[in-house]
């Protein structure tokens, strides 16, 4: 259970959220292109990198003198586009959850 709680947290991190989102978009990158589709920093990029890589959620390789990333295999892409799915269907309820906005107030994302 502790392993799928630590999961889903380094899904819920913002940053995070939207680096898988624009790997998932664009396949694989570089930090230098996660950072200018994400904008933020490449030291932040690089910690949160670490993480989702911890996690099991991307892969790297080495190109020459860059490191490429990408998702790390369909199982990641595809809890992410069911994630999407189900979102599409319970925006709403999603939205208007209370003990998540008391979370979220709390600072407890």
């Amino acid at each position: 259970m502790a392993e799928l709680e630590s999961f889903f947290s380094a899904l819920a991190d913002s940053t995070r959220l939207r680096i898988v989102m624009f790997l998932l978009k664009n396949g694989e990158a570089s930090v230098q292109e996660i950072c200018k589709g994400v904008g933020k920093s490449q030291p932040l990029v690089s910690h949160h990198m670490a993480c989702l890589k911890n996690c099991g959620v991307v892969k790297w390789e080495r190109k020459g003198k860059n490191v490429i990333y990408k998702l790390n295999d369909e199982h990641v892409k595809e809890i992410i586009n069911e994630a999407l799915n189900h979102v599409s269907l319970f925006s709403n309820s999603i939205l208007s959850c209370e003990i998540i906005k008391e979370e979220r107030e709390d600072g407890k994302e």
